[in-house]
């Protein structure tokens, strides 16, 4: 599966912890690698929210944004052990 260079150079931008405004920011970003194929798997926007919003992946997505682990990192962690 290829990324165009702009899915490219957003996955290299969310490979560290951005200045986040908020956490619905960080999630956004989640919810675009999960979309764009980071995991080589694209999920559609439907299957990217009921994964992300599901009761368990949210309390990791809040942990991991406490812990400003960046968003590849939970997405990755996200995919392989949850979806």
């Amino acid at each position: 599966m290829q990324m165009t260079d702009e899915e490219k150079a957003f996955v290299e931008e969310c490979d560290k912890f951005k200045d986040y405004k908020s956490i619905d920011e960080y999630i956004a970003d989640i919810r675009r690698l999960l979309m764009i194929g980071i995991i080589n798997h694209r999920y559609s926007e439907k299957e990217a929210d009921e994964l992300i919003h599901d009761d368990i992946h949210m309390k990791w997505i809040e942990e991991s944004f406490s812990e400003k682990e960046d968003a590849c990192s939970a997405t990755v962690d996200i995919a392989y052990c949850c979806g």
